[in-house]
């Protein structure tokens, strides 16, 4: 599926939807990924057109709409009992045409007001895509659940099970910009029409599906996403101790199961395939922020968890930061981990070239003998760039390399350079590091533009603050 091609099709979507740009886009990415989403919001902020545009965007594509009551009954849901059949052939069966075992996408509203016997068989529908028509199993055509209410469900009623079938929950808030407020009530409202072209079929449908099983996720992506989890099992454990290192300030911290998790690693990698990358990435992560959160006490401290975790992840980028603290020269990360695979050397990359130094070389270096260098807080060391050809030799500062010398130790107290030139040194790479993050968001379909998520920026501030005290 080509991106430019979704991307099109999202603009289609959207015409005239003011503010819904990403409500839109996360309903889409939900039903591309297989999953169910929540719409929180007043009545008449526009919940029940978002699913109305969902249904256009897939080709002969059929709806089912219905406003739940606590009078609604299982009938007006997945239709009447066949009274021919009951009568003739004793078997209890629904004639399901026009209701919602026959629908593409399905649009509930009100959902908490269901009672036990709808949110039952809903619950088989959003976990198996079947529905059990007498003794019948039929697989569901159900490309999307859009369930919506102005409440979020109760505890202690039984709906825990149904609530954490929708992956992704959003907040969907009225109009806030003045002149699009205006706009709505003036203009005569644009027709969203989506040209044939643009529209998914049944086959591209399970081609999404397939291709984004075959994503890549990235060591630093299954390591960010461990950290959240961490934090949250720590914060549920330890209640009345202080939070981890993000300092997010979680208010009942939710429970996110394993099988959440798995869910949720499939979202970010629908999101990467449809963006027309091989792997997921930093902005993919972002979507987190509509998938942990239980109720509305928890939403912002998961959003700054998330943002914060985000921030924090791009302390790979250090090894920048002090090759400016150093003096400018050029240093890069080394491969692999610190020993290599035959324990016998220790293992680098210098420009495009592997390295190994050995074991018995280095370990007869004394940190006493070096004025400069650095080591990463993975153990991991930074070396210069580029060789040719190889040659190792111990020298006063360190080991040579050929023509280049590596200077090795153990702390990196000891610096060249003013305090102010490394300092400005510093700030200038941190700008860049998260200007790096801001256009991975901003070329991200499913999200809004890096400036429209102020948490981001503080959770970015606060790093650069941190990163400044600590003086690297």
């Amino acid at each position: 599926m080509n991106k430019d091609r979704i991307k099109s099709l999202l603009e289609a979507m959207c015409k005239g939807a003011f503010e819904r740009e990403e409500t839109i886009a996360l309903s889409l990415l939900s039903s591309l990924a297989g999953e169910s989403i929540f719409l929180l919001g007043l009545p008449g902020v526009g919940k029940s057109m978002i699913a109305r545009r969902l249904k256009m965007a897939f080709k002969n594509s059929t709806g089912f709409e219905y406003l739940m009551s606590r009078f609604s009954t299982p009938d007006e849901i997945f239709g009447p009992v066949s009274i021919s059949k009951l009568k003739d052939q004793d078997t209890y069966e629904r004639i399901i045409d026009g209701y919602l075992p026959t629908a593409d996408v399905v649009f509930l509203d009100e959902i908490w007001k269901a009672g036990p016997a709808i949110q039952n068989s809903l619950l088989t529908v959003l976990n198996e895509k079947v529905y059990r028509n007498g003794e019948k199993e039929i697989k569901l055509p159900l490309k999307a659940v859009i369930a919506a209410s102005n409440e979020l469900p109760t505890e202690g009623e039984g709906l825990e099970a149904l609530w954490d079938r929708f992956l992704i929950r959003y907040v969907v808030k009225p109009i806030k910009d003045k002149y699009k407020f205006l706009s709505l009530l003036i203009d005569s409202p644009e027709e969203c029409t989506i040209p044939e072209e643009l529209k998914i079929s049944e086959e591209e449908f399970n081609d999404i599906r397939i291709g984004s099983r075959q994503i890549i996720v990235p060591h630093e992506i299954g390591e960010l996403i461990f950290s959240i989890r961490t934090t949250l099992e720590y914060a549920r454990e330890n209640e009345n101790a202080p939070v981890d290192i993000t300092e997010s300030d979680l208010v009942e911290p939710p429970y996110v199961s394993d099988r959440r998790w798995k869910k949720i690693m499939g979202l970010m990698r629908t999101s990467a395939f449809l963006n027309g990358r091989d792997k997921v990435d930093l902005s993919d992560a972002l979507l987190t922020i509509h998938t942990l959160w239980d109720n509305d006490d928890q939403i912002y401290s998961v959003i700054k968890l998330v943002a914060e975790s985000l921030a924090a992840n791009y302390k790979r980028y250090q090894a920048d930061i002090y090759g400016n603290i150093i003096g400018g020269e050029r240093h890069t990360r080394p491969i692999g981990e610190l020993l290599s695979p035959d324990g016998e050397n220790y293992t680098f990359m210098a420009g495009d070239e592997e390295v190994f130094v050995n074991k018995q070389d280095y370990d007869s270096l004394k940190p006493g003998q070096f004025r400069y260098g650095v080591m990463t807080d993975d153990s991991k060391l930074l070396i210069q760039d580029e060789t040719t050809g190889l040659r190792i030799r111990k020298t006063i500062d360190g080991i040579a390399i050929n023509s280049f010398s590596y200077a090795l130790k153990r702390s990196s107290k000891i610096r060249s350079g003013s305090i102010d030139d490394m300092m400005a040194g510093v700030k200038k790479e941190m700008k860049h590091i998260e200007e790096d993050f801001a256009s991975l968001i901003n070329d991200n379909i499913f999200l809004n533009s890096y400036d429209d998520y102020p948490f981001l920026h503080h959770a970015f501030d606060k790093m650069k603050k941190k990163t400044l005290k600590k003086g690297y």
